[in-house]
């Protein structure tokens, strides 16, 4: 298994996170302000969300942390 890749993007405010190494994806909009990626065989290699931080005050001030819980099994 590959490595999952997160990003946050702070000048526009997005989480990007990749299942593989990123790379060319077909994107599709499912709503509420997430993106799947795809390649071209269909298959999700990864995700992302606009808008991550919907507090334009903790934004601009840069008071926020990533909630990222990690599970291993």
């Amino acid at each position: 298994m590959e490595k999952v890749i997160v990003t946050y993007d702070k000048v526009g405010n997005t989480l990007d996170v990749w299942f593989r190494k990123p790379c060319e994806a077909i994107c599709e909009e499912i709503g509420r302000g997430v993106i799947i990626k795809k390649n071209k065989k269909g298959e999700v290699i990864g995700f992302e969300k606009l808008n991550y931080f919907s507090s334009v005050k903790a934004h601009k001030e840069g008071i926020f942390s990533l909630p990222v819980e990690v599970v291993v099994a």
